[in-house]
């Protein structure tokens, strides 16, 4: 080990976020789930203790099995001196453990609403998928009759019989015509 390196045992940001397939945003995402505050070496260079980076790795486990990063267990992992003898399992105390009365809302995640408005948004907008699903694949057979006028309509006006040629030549005659009664 030089004077400007990490302990052996460091794990750099860049490695862990290769070994697990995540960017960094993942990467900074679970740091600031875990609560973890890397160390930085004589460089400035951060870098993480094998404990944080198997934090991260259980959360990621966690993450790829649920889909999302709350409900992550952090006191069952169990932790590790440097002769990789078990040391403790922090889920277990010395303390007596206390129930306290809770509200009934204090335990509900707060991504629950989140995910309510989630699922209320896909079926508002399914219902709207569905409909030009629908209206992709109808021809003008399927529509009911009063639609079928009203497209009948639409197609007139946006192609109409008559040319201007046409509406000029009608026009002039029956100009020259009221013309030829009013001298007459």
């Amino acid at each position: 080990m030089t004077q400007n390196s990490a302990p052996d045992n460091c794990i750099r940001p860049d490695e862990l976020m290769e070994e697990l397939s995540i960017k960094k945003d993942a990467y900074y995402k679970d740091v600031n789930y875990l609560d973890i505050k890397p160390e930085k070496d004589s460089d400035g260079k951060v870098y993480l203790t094998e404990e944080q980076a198997n934090q991260i790795r259980a959360l990621r486990n966690h993450v790829s099995e649920t889909g999302r990063r709350n409900g992550f267990d952090n006191s069952s992992i169990v932790k590790v001196d440097n002769s990789n003898e078990i040391v403790s399992n922090s889920s277990e105390t010395q303390e007596d453990i206390y129930v306290e009365q809770e509200e009934p809302t204090s335990k509900i995640d707060s991504d629950l609403v989140r995910e309510a408005e989630e699922l209320a948004a896909r079926g508002m907008a399914m219902n709207d998928l569905i409909k030009i699903q629908l209206a992709s694949q109808m021809s003008f057979d399927d529509l009911s009759p009063d639609l079928k006028e009203k497209v009948n309509i639409a197609r007139e006006v946006a192609n109409p019989k008559f040319t201007p040629a046409d509406i000029a030549t009608q026009l002039l005659a029956q100009h020259r015509s009221q013309k030829a009664q009013a001298q007459g």
